[in-house]
């Protein structure tokens, strides 16, 4: 009797696993097919800009434009979902973002790059209704094995994403934005027929309040305790100091070196590879034998490594070895923020500390492009990975001098102070 019970649970734990999987199947596809889009267009979109008649400044700007709408409109589509459910919004979503390629296509005056730009921005965002479908449909103790395997798909789609746009720009810029529309329609149509809706329980009303987009009250809350604080500071910085250098990376490296999307797709594409083997093979053995302040040291270290070479480059090739440290620093350094981040707070309060860090990351990704073209226009090219360098030697001193160590206690920080 008791055998017959367990091989009727094995069935029906077999049988829901199945439909688990195709419904994660279909959602990974599209998430890659959406990633893999907007990546071919990461090497283009500044070279198009320049192309009709913007300068470095001008073009962060508009790439600016992107990271400040996804900054209001994200929370906002997420909370869409929860009272009409997550298939209708992630098809909104991949409709603008299809609209926004096709007009980069069509894209032969600055207001139409500019309003491809907020069009996707602004109603494109699907990464978060992704995320909440991914937790729909699997168990609380499956969750963190399977957003694993949505980074490894995100990963997967950022490596072949600007080598394929790079190779196409030489075609024309129009045609790697052609072709991402193409395969957004894709996914559309994958969603349409094949991803069945995964929210069983809808929220009755949504209320939107700026609290929703900006978390002040956790984040007074939060800035209360020094450990936490540290922390998010530490990731204000490394966020700065990567996004400062990486969005402006093209107009960069097409200023000092005088390379095209083509070069650039490479390159892209050549730290993406290490990025994703430093993060499955190397980070636990090194941080099992080195502990984990250390390695998050070191990966630091050597993004300060890897913009001391660019700031002397003269040679397209040379950029290869700046980026494998630059992709060890960053392929170390993410991961052990977001776990010391996380265990700084009790697990019910995950949710509000990752949303008050994602607030800051934000922020970042919005004014460092603008810094980053800024620089361009006004100061020497070899000024920008100078400033980059010097936002993470900061992270050094001062966790140097114990003000955002996170592995210090109050204590000893107040004791320091």
């Amino acid at each position: 009797m008791s055998n017959q019970k367990d091989e009727k649970v094995k069935e029906f734990d077999n049988s829901s696993k199945k439909k688990m999987d195709k419904r994660l199947f279909i959602i990974f596809i599209v998430m890659f097919t959406e990633i893999l889009g907007f990546s071919m267009l990461l090497p283009v979109i500044p070279f198009l800009g320049l192309s009709l008649g913007l300068n470095a400044l001008e073009v962060s700007i508009v790439l600016s434009l992107f990271n400040i709408c996804q900054f209001f409109s994200a929370p906002i589509i997420g909370k869409l979902s929860d009272r009409y459910g997550r298939k209708p919004l992630l098809l909104t979503s991949q409709l603008a973002t299809f609209a926004g390629f096709m007009l980069l296509g069509f894209a032969n005056a600055i207001w139409i790059l500019i309003l491809a730009r907020v069009v996707d921005g602004l109603l494109g965002s699907n990464f978060t209704v992704s995320q909440a479908y991914i937790s729909d449909v699997t168990e609380p103790k499956d969750r963190t094995r399977v957003f694993g395997y949505s980074s490894a798909v995100f990963g997967a789609a950022l490596i072949f994403g600007p080598l394929i746009g790079g190779v196409l720009s030489t075609i024309s810029y129009s045609t790697p934005m052609f072709l991402a529309s193409g395969i957004s329609l894709v996914s559309i149509i994958l969603m349409i027929f094949f991803l069945p809706e995964s929210l069983e329980e809808r929220a009755k009303n949504v209320k939107f309040r700026f609290e929703d987009i900006v978390p002040i009250q956790d984040a007074k809350r939060f800035f209360k305790n020094p450990k936490i604080i540290g922390i998010i500071i530490i990731y204000f910085f490394y966020n700065i100091g990567f996004f400062l250098f990486m969005s402006t990376f093209s107009l960069f490296a097409e200023k000092q070196i005088y390379i095209g999307p083509l070069e650039i797709g490479f390159l892209t594409t050549w730290i993406g590879v290490f990025r994703v083997f430093f993060q499955s093979v190397l980070i636990t053995p090194v941080q099992e034998k080195f502990g984990e302040d250390p390695t998050l040291k070191i990966g630091v270290l050597t993004m300060i490594l890897s913009m001391v070479i660019l700031i002397f480059i003269t040679t397209y090739w040379v950029a290869y070895i700046a980026f494998i440290f630059l992709a060890y620093g960053t392929g170390v350094g993410r991961p052990i923020l977001t776990s010391k981040l996380s265990k700084s707070v009790e697990r019910e309060e995950t949710g509000s500390v990752m949303g008050v860090n994602n607030s800051f990351s934000s922020i970042a990704q919005i004014i460092a492009p603008i810094i980053g073209g800024a620089i361009l226009v006004y100061l020497p090219s070899q000024t920008l990975p100078l400033s980059s360098g010097l936002i993470l030697l900061c992270i050094l001193l001062l966790w140097r001098w114990g003000i955002t160590n996170p592995s210090k206690s109050d204590e000893e920080i107040n004791k320091n102070n």
